[in-house]
């Protein structure tokens, strides 16, 4: 495996990330209302005279998700095999690599020192919620799944590397 190249993807990853969530979130800041603590969400929809429904998920919704799985799949499986990771395990260690650097990025960056400072991005209604916005506990509870969930996904991903490349 090549660190180099590893760390560069890495770092690309994660500035790319930050660009679509920032611009998705500028674009239309509910764009991850159910993200934020349930104060906040309360908070808001109070503010805003609206009822907290239930997220459907739309046949649309489905279909964005599942696209957006399968091009995350091949890109980590390709991201893998450029850093130099040949057999299933290498590409396993790399993937999983990827997708923690993703899980502590997303927690410690974006919702642990951006969103909470940034005001642009709160929510209409909960401007003045610094307390709520700067909960650091809701949000790790919410990546702890994600590292057990992320060694199936990355055996996946390394099949479909190996099986490719």
């Amino acid at each position: 495996m090549n660190w180099t190249v590893f760390i560069i993807e890495c770092v690309v990853m994660m500035a790319v990330f930050g660009c679509l969530v920032f611009g998705m979130l500028l674009a239309n800041p509910l764009t991850f209302i159910s993200d934020y603590p349930p104060e906040i969400q309360e908070r808001y929809y109070r503010s805003q005279h609206k009822e907290a429904g239930k997220e459907v998920l739309t046949k649309l919704m489905v279909v964005k998700k599942v696209t957006a799985l399968i091009v995350c799949s091949f890109l980590f499986a390709w991201m893998a095999h450029t850093a130099g990771a040949v057999t299933f395990l290498e590409g396993l260690l790399a993937i999983y690599g990827y997708i923690l650097v993703w899980a502590v990025f997303d927690t410690c960056i974006l919702d642990w020192l951006m969103f909470p400072n940034i005001k642009r991005v709160r929510l209409p209604g909960t401007e003045d919620m610094d307390k709520a916005y700067h909960q650091k506990w809701f949000h790790v509870k919410v990546m702890i799944p994600v590292i057990p969930v992320a060694v199936i996904g990355g055996a996946f991903m390394a099949l479909l590397m190996t099986w490719i490349w």
